[in-house]
Formats: structure tokens, C-alpha cells, sequence
């Protein structure tokens, strides 16, 4: 390699992101680096998490680069396998800082979940300088600990400060949404999904691993929902589809079952009503798309942040929350009956969804990364990485679900 061809590889500016476990945690990071480019062309953006993930599936789907790394997360249930995770996290971090030394990115992100560990600890283990993105109203343990070395916390709920004392800096910037989630048609979504143009369409989502309540709710359901002629699209996870094809089947009601859907903003575009668990970045991605809403927070979230994040929205007018406990088949039936028949009210709950989405989110959580990566080119030593300071922090990784949301 000539010298002046090395020299532009050196002066390309880098950027890795590190987050995954559930497509919430990894969806931020894919709109934070649609952002990245828009802003500054010729930016070089690499992901890092675990091989055979959903991160690497959506990744994969950019035509980006992606890097594996080991990590894990610790379960909530007394499991003999906690006692490896301070081993695979130790594995992953050194992977994680041959990659990164090589590599050399001028900032790294971390967008949360046990995945971000190792990568943002190796980054900080080398002085490069971190940016997280936190989505929902409680942080998790990930950005608990990370945030102390961070040079700032970019958050979706304004009383998450409260629960990181120890940051430098926070700043509220909104939950990132992929771009695509903006520039989508709902003609043009229901030709692809194969729906009537005029028909009336349910959206049911138990995020990425999809949620035995809504599923169990949607298969008993389904002989009433038959009945209001309405079709469905529903996202249950790996483990009920079977099941919930069968239901859907039997009753004779129009559906498509999918164990995760990769393009979520056509299911999205094309309906009329989305029944979801409140995770933030579904929410942000329904109130993006305007699409009126029922919502059954996750009742194991930690800290309930999931029945905070689903209030917040009710009480804008946008939703209608059911508490996990109390949805069956005729709950559902009923909520959703009830929407359908009264159009003005649909339509007013849409207009709220819209007033209360950031668009903006990640095109502010760029300009904070392209900013440090600026101040760090201008203050970069002869022959060396970014001056800035901070030490490595805690070790440790995000708590995870004792199994999936479904149980």
C-alpha cells in the first residue's frame, strides 16, 4: 500500500456502534447511523454485537459492516449460567479492544442492552470517546454503568436524568427512528403485504421476541375479529407462530403471522390500529408513523418503565393502555370494536401520536457524535488516538429477561 492511500485510510473518520439483544436496542443505533451519513458523507460506520443476533440480521440488511463480539446478559432468575458472564464479558471485551485498536474509530455509540458492554468498555479502555442513546424512561443497567465515562447520555424521557447522577452530561433528544419509517405509503405498503387497499388493518407487535399475552389474546380472538371483517398482521416471535397460524386459520379471519417482520415500517404504514407491548422504541415508532394505538406494557419491565412510557401516551390522548393482566381474547375484541367504530376518535388519537414524535432525534444524537469526532481530529496527537479522557468503568451487562418477553 502507497503511502498517500494509507493516509487517506487514516484520515477517514470511524464510528462504532455497539447495542442489540432485542430490536428496540438495535434500531436506534441503525437510525443514528442513517443520520451520521446523511450529515457527513464519506463517514465509515461499523456495528459491533453477537454473531447470529438480531442486530446482525438488521445490520446485515444495510449493507454496513458488522463485527461479533461474545457477551451476555445476566438473568434476573437465580441460573447457573450467571456464573459465566463475567467470563464471556471479559472474552468479549478483549475482542472487542483488538478491534477497536485496530480500527480506530474517532467515537464510539452505545445504544444500551447487554451487547453495548464489551465494545463501549474496550473504547473507553483506549480513550476513544463514548456517546450513549438511551431509550427508555428508567436506563438500564448498561447505560447505569456506562454513563459514568460517557461524554454524554442522549435520552427519550426527560426524568431519566434523575436515574444518572453520575453522567457528564444529559441531553433529551428523543428516541431515534430509522428514516424509512417517515417516507412510507399506505397504498404502497398494502400492495406489498399482499392486504385490501381498503380494508381495515390491525398491526399486533410483542417486539422482537415477540409476547405470549398478545398472541394468546389474538388466537382466542380471533372468531370475534373474523366477524368485524377486519384483517390482521401480526408479529408473534419464534415460539407461537405455529399456534397463532392455526387460531387465525380455524376462525377464518384474513392475517399474516410472521415470527418478526425486518421491514416493520410497511406492517406499520399499512394499518389502521396497532395493538403493541410499550417498549420506547415501538412507541416512537408508532407515534413517527401517527397510527393510533393499544397498548399492554411488558409488566416484568424493570422499574415498570414500560406502564410509565404507555401512560405517558394514553394520557396525551394517543393510546389506550390494558394492563398485561387483565387482556384476554374478549378484551381485545372489545377494545379494538370499540376504536374501530368511532372514526373521529381514531383520527384525533393519530393526530396525537404525530404531535408527540421526534423526528429530529437522531439527527441530534449525530451532530453530539460528529462533534466530539471534530474535537477529537483537531486535538488528535502526531501518530495517536483521540485525547479524550475517562477512565474505563464498572464492568457488568444489562439485565436481561429470565427467557423471552412472552413467559
Amino acid at each position: 500500500m502507497g503511502g498517500s492511500e494509507r493516509r487517506k485510510r487514516e484520515e477517514v473518520v470511524r464510528v462504532m456502534i455497539a447495542g442489540g439483544g432485542t430490536g428496540g436496542h438495535i434500531s436506534p443505533g441503525i437510525a443514528i447511523a442513517d443520520a451520521l451519513e446523511r450529515s457527513a458523507p464519506g463517514i465509515e460506520v461499523f456495528f459491533m454485537g453477537r454473531r447470529g443476533s438480531i442486530e446482525e440480521r438488521l445490520v446485515g440488511r444495510t449493507g454496513r459492516g458488522f463485527v461479533s463480539v461474545p457477551s451476555m446478559g445476566l438473568r434476573r432468575s437465580a441460573d447457573i449460567r450467571n456464573v459465566a458472564m463475567p467470563f464471556v464479558v471479559l472474552a468479549g471485551f478483549v475482542r472487542a479492544l483488538g478491534v477497536l485498536a485496530s480500527r480506530r474509530p474517532a467515537v464510539a455509540v452505545g445504544t444500551g442492552g447487554f451487547v453495548s458492554m464489551p465494545p463501549v468498555l474496550a473504547a473507553r479502555a483506549l480513550r476513544i470517546p463514548v456517546v450513549l442513546q438511551e431509550q427508555n424512561s428508567y436506563p438500564g443497567l448498561a447505560t447505569r454503568v456506562l454513563s459514568r465515562s460517557a461524554a454524554s447520555v442522549h435520552t427519550s424521557f426527560e426524568e431519566t436524568a434523575v436515574h444518572l447522577p453520575r453522567a457528564r452530561e444529559v441531553a433529551l433528544s428523543g428516541n431515534p427512528v430509522r428514516s424509512e419509517f417517515e417516507a412510507t405509503d399506505r397504498a404502497e405498503s398494502r400492495r406489498r403485504l399482499g392486504l385490501d387497499p381498503e380494508g381495515t388493518v390491525v398491526l399486533f407487535v410483542g417486539g422482537s421476541r415477540g409476547a405470549r399475552r398478545i398472541n394468546e389474546a389474538v388466537a382466542s380472538g380471533a372468531a370475534r375479529m373474523a366477524r368485524m371483517g377486519i384483517e390482521l398482521v401480526v408479529q408473534t416471535g419464534a415460539d407461537d407462530v405455529a399456534g397463532v397460524r392455526a387460531a387465525v386459520a380455524e376462525a377464518g379471519v384474513k392475517a399474516i403471522v410472521e415470527p418478526f417482520f425486518d421491514d416493520m415500517a410497511t406492517a406499520y404504514a399499512a394499518s389502521d390500529l396497532v395493538v403493541s407491548r410499550s417498549g420506547a422504541t415501538a412507541i416512537a415508532e408508532i407515534e413517527i408513523v401517527g397510527r393510533p394505538s393499544v397498548l399492554v406494557p411488558y409488566p416484568h419491565a424493570t422499574e415498570g418503565h414500560q406502564m410509565k412510557n404507555a401512560r405517558a401516551v394514553e394520557q396525551a390522548g394517543a393510546a389506550v393502555v390494558v394492563p398485561d393482566h387483565e387482556l384476554n381474547g374478549e378484551r381485545l375484541a372489545d377494545e379494538i370494536s370499540e376504536l374501530l367504530k368511532d372514526v373521529a376518535r381514531l383520527a384525533l388519537m393519530a393526530e396525537r401520536a404525530r404531535a408527540l414524535a421526534r423526528p429530529d432525534a437522531a439527527e441530534r444524537v449525530a451532530e453530539a457524535v460528529l462533534a466530539l469526532a471534530r474535537r477529537g481530529s483537531a486535538t488528535e496527537a502526531p501518530g495517536g488516538g483521540s485525547d479524550a479522557g475517562g477512565s474505563a468503568g464498572d464492568g457488568g451487562g444489562e439485565a436481561a429477561a429470565d427467557g423471552r418477553d412472552a413467559q
